[in-house]
């Protein structure tokens, strides 16, 4: 049931330290305890008070061994990663039940709402500065507009609250969902509000005005294009959104993106792989938000796992290796520096490539169980073994921060770079609708800032760039060729396709994926096979031929196969002893037909069958997604 009710009120007022249970037994309220009148007294209440959401948003790399907190397995179920560990691998068709009943998303985010809408009705008569009052109720109206943001992005219409409810409250706290677009405008608002009086500088690891601008950057692209690709629902009974409502949330994007662009903090460093393995990430120009991890107090396992663990969970596909352009800064299909056009293994099919590559996997072939050695530095199933969050001073010397969950490495939770791609595309989207006309400038304050980055490769001292690119009329061009990528896809117009390319390579392993392609409208990306059953690339992995690695176990000791490849010349030959590693055992095992309901659902969660539930035996209705 909405906000889980009761418990929320209670969690809420748990929260305040208050302890009214006593009201019968006690005359007056005890004098070592706050209650809800006593609380709302100083700012410091009202830091400690907002203490609690930075857990809840702001995950880091966790700090377990099965999740890091969207980070290297959190693109699963994309293009990018091939998850081996469940269900991530499938399009959940035979979990409608176990979906309908999850509810974390749902009552999670309520509880934030809940609480945000209590501080919010609380300041205004607070003995507080009034420029103090603004400040925290910036900071409420964000983290209420962030849970928002990450309800429609799951459920799409959710119902709208904003402002404290009770039991009694009963026609609100039933009421049903509002549209998508409707919860979109009311999060800019939030947003908005936020940017104007959030402080500029709050103190160490405390939410300030440019985190407020990262996150409203990022949030307001993800609705203005869902709301493009999408229209107000899924499925048949979807209808066109009204351009100038794409455009307001557009210009928000744009908007809180430039403020950062020009405070001049911020800027793109000499550096890559350092954003995701240094233990001072707050010294790093790049870094506008972070989650700071200390020996001995708080650490995280991502380092061990891309240091000597095998990758188990899955690893990164041939279609995002192929994605990364060469240095020429052409795509393979393209470039004359490209060598793995007759033998794309790692040897050939590496060299001559965008460096931040060479800073996100290694550049040997390891292969989970099946290289007759042992690898001290991990395997993969694919055969790319991740090396972007491993730092490799620290692996070098045997520090125990690679083992275990002792890595005291921050988590970049925002970073500079994707302000600057979340600017790009939105100034694209808005030119495309009657905005100002898309520029050269659009392009040097982004894309070429992340191209200026120097970079060294596997091995070597010497640093290497990537060309800058060039507005040629519709297309982009480097050095004076014109980018004809002949792998596009033909529904997405050269320079979007090169934006949304320069956004995959920069954001590798970052937890975006999933998002952009759902924002996007292009899960039909992530279906297994081709017209003849044929695995896609997001099923493949490294390329090899088994006579270059002569300890490689193929069979196990019942002589079955246990390293399946799949040889485009000979496609049909299950022994294949030259090709990609194979994962796919079920041709349909992804099958996303574009305009199907069957496949269209899954842009959306269902909304959980108990809150349905709980709706009627009010008698109220809370209505369910399209397909579910």
């Amino acid at each position: 049931m909405i906000m889980k009710k009761v418990h929320l009120i209670i969690s809420s007022i748990l929260a305040l330290g208050t302890f009214t249970s006593c009201e019968d037994f006690l005359s007056k309220e005890p004098l070592d305890k706050h209650n809800n009148d006593t609380y709302w007294q100083t700012e410091t209440s009202l830091r400690t008070y907002a203490q609690d959401f930075y857990s809840n948003f702001f995950l880091g790399y966790s700090q377990n061994y099965t999740t890091f907190g969207g980070f290297f397995s959190g693109d699963n179920f994309t293009d990018d990663f091939l998850s081996l560990t469940g269900g991530e691998l499938y399009f959940p068709t035979s979990s409608i039940t176990d979906i309908n009943a999850s509810t974390g998303a749902w009552s999670d985010n309520y509880d934030a709402v809940y609480k945000a809408n209590v501080m919010i009705e609380k300041i205004p008569s607070m003995p507080i500065a009034e420029d103090t009052k603004k400040h925290w109720m910036g900071i409420a109206r964000f983290f209420r507009g962030m849970a928002y943001s990450n309800m429609i992005k799951i459920y799409g219409g959710v119902p709208y609250i904003d402002h404290v409810l009770y039991p009694e409250d009963e026609a609100e706290l039933y009421k049903d969902r509002d549209s998508y677009l409707f919860v979109a405008q009311k999060v800019h608002d939030d947003f908005q509000f936020a940017l104007d009086n959030v402080r500029i500088d709050d103190t160490k690891l405390q939410v300030n005005r440019y985190v407020v601008g990262a996150y409203m950057s990022r949030e307001l692209l993800y609705h203005a294009t869902w709301l493009k690709y999408h229209g107000t629902q899924i499925g048949a009974g979807s209808e066109k959104v009204d351009e100038q409502e794409v455009k307001n949330l557009l210009q928000g994007s744009i908007k809180a993106a430039k403020l950062i662009i020009d405070s001049n903090q911020f800027r793109i460093g000499n550096t890559y792989n350092a954003l995701f393995s240094s233990d001072e990430l707050y010294k790093n120009p790049e870094i506008i938000w972070h989650r700071e991890y200390t020996e001995g107090v708080a650490c995280n396992a991502l380092m061990s796992y891309n240091a000597g663990e095998n990758q188990t969970q899955g690893g990164v596909t041939q279609n995002a290796i192929e994605c990364y352009l060469c240095s020429d800064g052409l795509p393979i299909g393209q470039s004359p520096l490209y060598q793995g056009k007759d033998d794309p293994s790692v040897r050939f099919s590496l060299k001559n490539r965008d460096p931040r590559l060479y800073q996100t996997i290694a550049d040997t072939l390891r292969i989970t169980s099946v290289m007759g050695v042992t690898y001290t530095a991990g395997t993969s199933p694919t055969g790319y073994a991740t090396k972007k969050f491993l730092n490799d001073e620290w692996f070098a010397a045997g520090s125990e921060y690679c083992k275990n969950i002792q890595s005291p490495a921050d988590a970049p939770c925002f970073r500079y770079a994707e302000v600057l791609l979340n600017f790009v595309e939105a100034r694209y989207e808005i030119s495309t609708m009657g905005g100002e006309a898309f520029s050269q400038n659009d392009l040097d304050l982004s894309i070429n800032q992340l191209r200026s980055r120097q970079l060294v490769k596997w091995g070597e001292t010497q640093s290497h760039d990537m060309p800058k690119v060039t507005l040629s009329g519709s297309n982009l061009s480097v050095k004076g060729v014109v980018i004809n990528d002949p792998v596009r896809d033909h529904d997405v117009a050269p320079i979007l396709w090169e934006i949304r390319r320069e956004r995959r390579m920069e954001l590798m392993m970052e937890g975006r994926r999933g998002e952009d392609l759902r924002r996007w409208a292009k899960y039909e990306y992530l279906n297994s096979a081709d017209k003849q059953g044929h695995p896609d690339k997001t099923f493949l992995g490294a390329y090899l031929r088994v006579s270059d690695y002569p300890g490689m176990k193929v069979t196990n000791e019942k002589g079955e196969r246990v390293l399946i490849l799949f040889d485009p010349k000979n496609p049909n030959d299950k022994n294949a002893n030259q090709g990609y590693i194979n994962y796919l055992r079920n041709t349909n095992a992804r099958k996303f037909t574009k305009g199907d309901l069957n496949s269209e659902r899954y842009y959306l969660r269902a909304i959980p069958i108990t809150q349905i539930d709980g709706y009627k035996d009010k008698g109220y209705k809370l209505t369910q997604n399209p397909g579910w």
